[in-house]
C-alpha cells in the first residue's frame, strides 16, 4: 500500500463517515439543494441582473451580484431544509438506516471525488507524456489503481455516451 491507496482510502473513508453523521436523507437533500441552485440561476440570473444593473451601475457588477444572491439564497435554503428534514429523520425509527445509507452515499461520494482527481492527473499527464506513456509507478503500483482506472473508464464512457446523444433524446430520460 502506498500514498495513493492511503489518500483514497482517506477520501472514501472520510466521505462515508460524514455521510454516517449526516444521514442518507440530508446527504441526498443537500446534493439536491445544488441542483437547485444552479436550476435557479439558470432560469433567474437575466432577470435578476436586469433589475440590479441600475443599482450597482455595471453589466457585469450586476451579473456577478445576481449570480451570487440567486446561488447563496437558494442554495442556503436548500440546506436549512435538508439539515432540519435530515435531523428529523435520523431522530426517527428510520435514523440508523438512514445512517447506513447516508455512509454508503458518502463512500460513493468518496470513490467519484477520488476519481475525479484520478482523471484530472490522467488528463494533465497525458498532456504533457502523450496518452500512449506508461504512468508512474507511484500510480500504477498502488492497489486502488485498478479501481481509479475501472471507475474513470465508467464516468468517461458515460460522459462520452451523453455528449453523443441527439439534444431530443437527451430530454426524454
Amino acid at each position: 500500500m502506498n500514498a495513493v491507496d492511503i489518500l483514497v482510502l482517506l477520501a472514501i473513508g472520510g466521505c462515508a463517515v460524514f455521510g454516517l453523521l449526516r444521514g442518507f436523507v440530508q446527504e441526498t437533500l443537500s446534493l439536491i439543494a445544488w441542483v437547485l441552485a444552479i436550476f435557479a440561476i439558470r432560469l433567474f440570473h437575466a432577470s435578476v441582473a436586469e433589475l440590479l444593473a441600475p443599482l450597482i451601475g455595471t453589466e457585469s457588477g450586476a451579473a456577478m451580484l445576481a449570480l451570487v444572491l440567486i446561488f447563496g439564497v437558494t442554495f442556503a435554503a436548500g440546506k436549512l431544509l435538508a439539515h432540519a428534514i435530515g435531523k428529523r429523520t435520523r431522530q426517527s425509527v428510520l435514523g440508523p438506516v438512514d445512517r447506513v445509507l447516508g455512509g454508503g452515499f458518502g463512500a460513493v461520494k468518496g470513490l467519484i471525488g477520488a476519481t475525479l482527481l484520478f482523471l484530472a492527473f490522467s488528463l494533465v499527464y497525458d498532456t504533457f507524456y502523450g496518452s500512449a506513456a506508461r504512468r508512474p509507478d507511484w500510480l500504477s503500483d498502488a492497489r486502488t489503481y485498478p479501481l481509479l482506472n475501472a471507475s474513470g473508464q465508467a464516468i468517461s464512457e458515460f460522459v462520452a455516451e451523453q455528449r453523443s446523444r441527439k439534444p431530443a433524446e437527451a430530454g426524454a430520460n
